[in-house]
């Protein structure tokens, strides 16, 4: 009779698909404004302010480029008029799905009275697909606030007020507070804001100069890494953020008074005793906002190689002591000699997998091998005993379309081992 052994292999299996985030769109330098759209319509939050096209905006000097930075200023020479006082609104021609946001500032535009300046992305058919406020502030505001907009049904705990839920002039959404804005942020030379947005939420980074991750303009960043966002706006029962935020495109623009600016100035006290309308200030004190400008280093979009959904930390499975005692295990028919091997191992989703592989050799030492993840991923189903329903898993899968003859992976376990037919 011969005798029998288990030989255990033990692997913690990677992800089948780790994603990881990889440039999209670079905005840096001279392609700059040819990848937006000058918008010249009348501000949609009714503010005191006339956005001018791009060749205006040359004319008057709003934009330019100095030291491999972009510029872009409001008018600050002359007394406004008609629709307010001269701006430019940029709106990206691409939209996006998921990304990764990140901007370096060397300048934003600085506090002023009745100035609204922000950095965001929406949705089309606003608020349906949603917007996400990034950098955003008014008047003498010193703390940004990340916001978000959308319709009725979306709320995030660590916002306040909680419901984002927007329409009409009801424009208040659901802002969270923190990072430096205007006056507190230009000092150093600015710095970064970061925003990232996954089916799981949306989170919303500062870091002053200096204190910016080393990847988080790299080819490859992980934000994972950076710490606790600024403001996180976790999704789940409370939003269901891919029905609330879709085709996101990226705008910057400085608008006066209007739907906030103008809304809060009889509230705040040192603007309001400077005039007594939003209107009247931003119309007749241009050189207020000689510091109303945008320095724009570097603006990179990340996407992911792959969903989000399909990263996974895949945990090893603990191994077993090797002066464990053996576990009999039951004999086979006397035709078929063969040496039971018992493969446990943990799939990157759902149950464990263990199976059952036999192999002739009759050596009765046990011994602890490892088995290549790229072989387990190919041949590690066979006999395989699973809670779930048969196919609904990767591996089951890969049963179905895949088969594998039982000897080959018991082949490898031999040649782990040190054995031979």
């Amino acid at each position: 009779m011969h005798s029998f052994s288990s030989i255990v292999i033990l692997l913690g299996l990677a992800p089948l698909a780790f994603a990881g985030y990889s440039l999209k769109d670079d905005y840096s330098g001279d392609r700059f404004f040819d990848m937006f759209t000058f918008d010249t319509m009348d501000d949609p939050t009714h503010g005191y302010v006339n956005y001018v096209d791009q060749g205006t905006a040359q004319n008057r000097g709003l934009i330019d480029k100095s030291d491999g930075a972009v510029v872009m200023r409001v008018d600050s020479s002359n007394v406004a008029s008609g629709r307010g006082r001269d701006s430019v609104r940029l709106t990206s021609k691409a939209s996006y799905n998921h990304a990764l946001v990140v901007v370096d500032l060397a300048h934003m535009p600085g506090n002023a009275c009745g100035i609204w300046p922000a950095f965001w992305t929406v949705g089309p058919n606003w608020p349906s697909n949603g917007e996400i406020d990034i950098i955003e502030g008014v008047n003498m505001q010193s703390s940004n606030q990340a916001t978000m907009h959308t319709n009725d049904g979306c709320s995030f705990a660590d916002a306040s007020p909680s419901s984002c839920g927007s329409s009409g002039s009801n424009n208040q959404g659901c802002p969270i507070k923190g990072g430096a804005f205007g006056d507190s942020f230009n000092p150093g030379n600015g710095g970064t804001y970061a925003m990232e947005w996954t089916g799981r939420g949306i989170y919303v980074w500062y870091f002053a100069r200096g204190q910016e991750p080393q990847d988080v303009l790299g080819d490859s960043p992980k934000p994972k890494q950076w710490g606790e966002p600024t403001a996180t706006f976790q999704g789940g029962t409370n939003c269901n953020i891919d029905q609330f935020f879709k085709d996101q495109q990226i705008i910057f623009d400085t608008t006066f008074c209007g739907d906030w600016a103008g809304q809060t100035w009889s509230q705040d006290p040192k603007c309001s005793a400077k005039a007594s309308t939003c209107q009247e200030y931003v119309q007749n004190n241009p050189r207020a906002f000689t510091e109303a400008y945008w320095k724009i280093n570097a603006l990179k979009v990340y996407s992911k190689d792959g969903s989000e959904d399909q990263e996974q930390s895949s945990q090893p499975v603990e191994p077993l002591p090797a002066e464990e005692p053996q576990q009999p295990v039951e004999p086979v028919p006397a035709e078929q000699p063969r040496q039971a091997v018992q493969v446990i191992t943990q799939v990157v989703q759902g149950p464990a997998v263990t199976m059952t592989i036999y192999q002739r050799s009759p050596t009765p030492t046990p011994a602890i091998v490892e088995a290549p993840v790229e072989l387990m991923r190919k041949d590690a189903l066979f006999e395989a005993q699973r809670g779930d329903p048969a196919g609904s898993s990767e591996l089951g899968r890969r049963r179905r379309s895949r088969p594998r003859p039982r000897r080959h992976l018991a082949e490898h376990v031999r040649s782990a081992a040190g054995q031979h037919p």
